[in-house]
């Protein structure tokens, strides 16, 4: 039966509140990668519920969902949804650190290329043994064909570069895709082949080949942003149609040719050289060390960020550190998740943890990492050492990886240079990392979901019950067992149902009550823990007594404010108790600005609960004394 994506995108925008909260969304090989206006108003125990995600993740400002081999078609769901799949504006690039801003922007332009160079990378994989049996070899002309084929991504990798890069900043994609062409021209390539100097208009012109390249053409998309505007600014109206693309053109191409290619040249050599002083230094140990981490860089999203130097090793030779990392990585990952389908209870659990471990096998980690072994800690640990163990076997072995690949099809990428001993390297490093990470999440064990004996017990002593425990948590349950919370601000009750927002009106966020208030104050609703205050500090969420977890939202849209007119009185875990101010805000001018300035409270883990009872009606008049919910 196929599957209705529909339903499932419609319970997925519900849970991130509603499409006007969605600013856009893109997607990689495995990530739903949303950014959104206000990010308290998201459900993410509902969106781990979807049939199909394995997990979710923030990376800065990006909501990232995991949903594994499903990604296409849930994206294809949104998009039929109306939801925005623009590639931003700059003004969200403007608000992160240069750091950030130069890993987002490496990364945006290396996701999109993911399916290409794992296409590319598998006919290489594919020649390779076709080679190695003797079915083809190098002189025939199927074999030349494949060849190139395989080459096509790699080596025009600076085209495809522009494409993506014109998209994050904004310049005419195909004024870019000319520029890239500029870098791979047939006569370019055949003057850098020969031996007489070249120069333009009497400045010299490095000799540098760019293919496989990344950084002169992200370099130049940058910097073409900048000479669009200044063209478009200098140009008269009659004649923009004509000029502007042509003195885009003329100005870019020597800047790209003279300058900024080589500068680029130099920054992706200059990488390559911190590589091989920390290999020199390091030695095998920098190999463990960048496996055993791998899975951690991949929640940063920084790792399509180390791909460009892995090419650079490529299109130099071979690499023998980034994807022979992460080969050790993503088969730790496999054999973490496959050790959990062998030994969790949980049928669930075990259908999930096969398939992400046969995924995480193909190079395909996400589900692995977010669905199983983070999700129950201690198999994550164990991937990590596991990667770890694999790739200092890989270092101690000098095992060089010659085509790109990070996954089980790496074998055939091993057979390059003199002999075969290459090979049988970096099949014991595979079965090194993959077979570590499975016997020590064996060792380890883990705790599932659904269980709260150790998994390091044997089956029949965890279903012993202890007297004492069982009766020290039904006191535990009744102790909570009712728990009072009061109103936020003075003013009247209403109810969730009338609030005029979708998400606290159909109870996305939990179920509770709204007050429309008389004054610009809002005070703590119980004892408790201060656990969030937005940026925009009119949103605060509180952990009260006996954990419920109890969102505040101060008018309805009011993140457009950006903290403009609220003063907070509390910080992030920070003790408060009941009726203690946290936050003033300018009531008057927010409703003359038109803002609805109802303030919503909902018990966001109500289904840990037997009941949200509200407590008064619709229309009442109330204090910040009184109780108007009860948690049973």
């Amino acid at each position: 039966m196929k599957k209705d994506y529909g339903k499932a995108v419609d319970t997925m925008i519900a849970a991130l509140g509603g499409k006007d909260n969605i600013t856009r969304v893109f997607h990689c090989m495995t990530r739903l990668r949303f950014y959104v206006k206000d990010r308290s108003k998201i459900n993410e125990d509902a969106i781990k519920k979807i049939s199909g995600i394995s997990g979710v993740n923030w990376h800065q400002d990006q909501f990232q969902v995991i949903a594994g081999n499903e990604v296409n078609e849930m994206y294809r769901a949104l998009e039929q949804k109306g939801i925005p799949t623009d590639e931003g504006s700059s003004s969200e690039k403007k608000s992160q650190s240069g750091f950030n801003a130069v890993i987002d922007t490496v990364t945006g332009c290396m996701t999109p290329m993911i399916p290409a160079l794992t296409a590319a990378g598998m006919v290489k994989v594919v020649l390779t043994l076709l080679s190695y049996f003797k079915i083809l070899t190098d002189a025939s002309s199927t074999y030349q064909v494949l060849n190139f084929i395989g080459d096509v991504a790699f080596y025009f990798m600076p085209v495809l570069i522009a494409a993506n890069a014109a998209k994050i900043f904004k310049v005419n994609q195909a004024l870019a895709l000319i520029i890239a062409g500029v870098f791979l021209h047939p006569n370019f390539v055949a003057m850098v082949s020969a031996e007489a100097p070249i120069t333009f208009i009497g400045l010299p012109v490095t000799k540098v080949g760019y293919s496989y390249s990344v950084i002169p053409v992200i370099l130049m998309v940058w910097i073409m942003s900048y000479i669009e505007k200044l063209v478009d600014r200098i140009t008269p109206r009659i004649v923009k149609l004509i000029l502007n693309p042509t003195l885009v053109i003329l100005i870019s191409a020597p800047i790209a040719l003279i300058v900024v290619g080589p500068l680029g040249s130099i920054i992706g050599n200059g990488l390559a050289v911190v590589i091989d002083f920390l290999s020199a230094k390091l030695g095998f140990v920098i190999v463990g060390i960048l496996a055993a981490t791998f899975p951690f860089i991949v929640m940063t999203g920084m790792h399509h960020a180390l791909t460009p130097i892995g090419l650079n090793a490529i299109a130099t030779g071979q690499d023998k550190l980034i994807f022979v990392s992460q080969v050790c990585a993503n088969l730790a990952q496999s054999g973490a998740s496959l050790a959990v389908a062998v030994r969790s209870k949980d049928k669930n659990m075990k259908q999930l943890a096969s398939a992400a471990g046969v995924s995480a096998m193909m190079g395909i980690t996400e589900p692995a990492l977010y669905g199983v072994t983070l999700k129950l800690k201690r198999p994550v640990v164990a991937a990590a050492i596991g990667a770890g163990i694999g790739g200092i076997v890989g270092g101690l072995l000098q095992v060089s990886l010659y085509i790109a690949q990070n996954c089980i099809m790496a074998i055939p990428a091993f057979i390059g240079g003199e002999g075969m001993s290459n090979l049988l390297y970096g099949i014991i490093m595979i079965l090194v990392s993959f077979g570590s990470a499975f016997i020590l999440t064996l060792i380890f064990g883990f705790e599932d979901e659904e269980k709260t004996g150790s998994e390091d017990t044997n089956e029949e002593n965890a279903e012993d019950v202890n007297p004492e425990t069982e009766a020290e948590s039904k006191k535990n349950a009744a102790m909570i067992q009712k728990i009072e919370i009061s109103s936020v601000a003075n003013g009247t009750v209403t109810e969730l149902s009338k609030v005029n927002d979708k998400t606290f009106s159909e109870k996305v966020l939990g179920d509770g009550i709204a007050v429309y208030p008389s004054e610009g104050k809002v005070y703590a609703p119980a004892d408790g823990t201060i656990e969030t205050v937005t940026e925009t500090k009119h949103g605060i969420m509180m952990t009260a007594p006996g954990g419920a977890e109890i969102l505040i939202h101060i008018g309805l849209e009011t993140v457009k404010l950006k903290g403009k007119g609220f003063k907070t009185h509390v910080s992030e875990h920070q003790s408060v108790k009941k009726g203690q101010l946290l936050v003033e805000f300018d009531l008057e001018q927010m409703k003359k600005d038109g803002y609805d300035m109802v303030i919503p409270m909902v018990v966001a883990n109500g289904e840990e609960f037997i009941k949200v009872v509200p407590m008064m009606k619709d229309g009442e008049a109330v204090e910040n004394t009184d109780v108007v919910l009860t948690i049973l």
